[in-house]
């Protein structure tokens, strides 16, 4: 009688405690996320054919001194995404880039809003994704 009981007692706290890491991580910085060599090499991924990417989302590539705010989490059919976003130093009203991540980093999808009036998409997100990147803009 009593190892069930102390079999359901571990699964709630483990079920507690993966909720609560889920929850703190989902309020991660960028900065943060790259750290991650998952979420490292997927931001990388993001820009290697790219032309003209803005010199300041270049440099914050290189050394991740930007403006970030904490992340969050969204669900999309059959997954939840970590979504995070940065802006240009001193102009963070006319230039912001947010990063959707797929579970544990293993791809990343981009929107550059610049101007408040042109978007420029990164890693050919489906419709789907593009809407979540346009969401986290509003």
């Amino acid at each position: 009688m009593k190892t069930p009981a102390l079999l359901m007692i571990a699964f709630l706290i483990g079920t507690a405690m993966s909720m609560a890491s889920s929850t703190a991580f989902a309020e991660v910085y960028l900065y943060d996320l790259l750290a991650n060599p998952s979420y490292r090499k997927s931001w990388n991924t993001l820009f290697l054919d790219e032309k003209n990417v803005d010199v300041w989302l270049a440099k914050y590539s290189k050394t991740q001194d930007g403006p970030a705010a904490p992340g969050k989490q969204i669900r999309l059919p059959g997954a939840v995404y970590q979504i995070n976003s940065v802006c240009k130093p001193h102009d963070c009203d006319r230039n912001m880039f947010y990063v959707l991540y797929a579970p544990n980093g293993s791809k990343a999808w981009g929107l550059l809003l610049k101007k408040g009036k042109s978007e420029r998409f990164f890693g050919k997100p489906d419709e789907e994704q593009k809407l979540a990147l346009r969401e986290a803009a509003k």
